[in-house]
């Protein structure tokens, strides 16, 4: 993609005083619209949980993660899951609070711990699961599976491209 695209990118906006400008064309651009839709996607499904699961969805991801990774540590889930490992112990100790996960310590270190789910955890992951689903086939609505593969093409390519921007 290269300059080309520019204009499609940028619109001209009135500054005052008759004066215009060149800015971002919010409506146009895939950044923008990606970070609006993932924004009023975590928003609708945080408020889902949070309402009928009594948890986060950052807890939630943290159920799928020991559901597909038992006895698992902080700094394997922390890049699996996208958050940092501050934000991964919290999610843990809650759900350890709520009786849906613990911690094995390994070795003498009792910071390093093993995490897997408790028999609550996955009744609640199966639970939240099937709802999960219906919300998904929700937002994706008039999608057809061949749709939803290229969208996942195209934002896994989004994702190798973004992590390859330097600082």
């Amino acid at each position: 993609m290269g300059d080309e695209l520019d204009e499609f990118f940028v619109e001209e906006v009135e500054v005052g005083d008759g004066k215009k400008s060149k800015t971002l064309n919010l409506g146009n651009n895939p950044t923008v619209l990606l970070v609006w839709a993932a924004n009023r996607f975590n928003r609708s499904f945080s408020r889902h949980y949070q309402n009928e699961f009594g948890i986060s969805a950052m807890e939630w991801r943290m159920l799928v993660m020991l559901c597909r990774e038992p006895d698992v540590p902080v700094t394997a889930a922390s890049p699996a899951v996208g958050y940092d490992k501050g934000a991964v112990s919290r999610s843990l100790s809650k759900l350890a609070k709520l009786g849906l996960a613990e911690a094995k310590v390994i070795g003498n270190n009792p910071r390093n711990r093993l995490w897997h789910l408790t028999p609550a955890g996955y009744e609640l992951h199966d639970r939240i699961l099937r709802s999960a689903l219906e919300r998904h086939k929700q937002v994706l609505a008039g999608f057809t599976p061949e749709d939803v593969e290229k969208f996942n093409a195209m934002l896994r390519l989004f994702g190798e491209n973004a992590e390859s921007l330097p600082e």
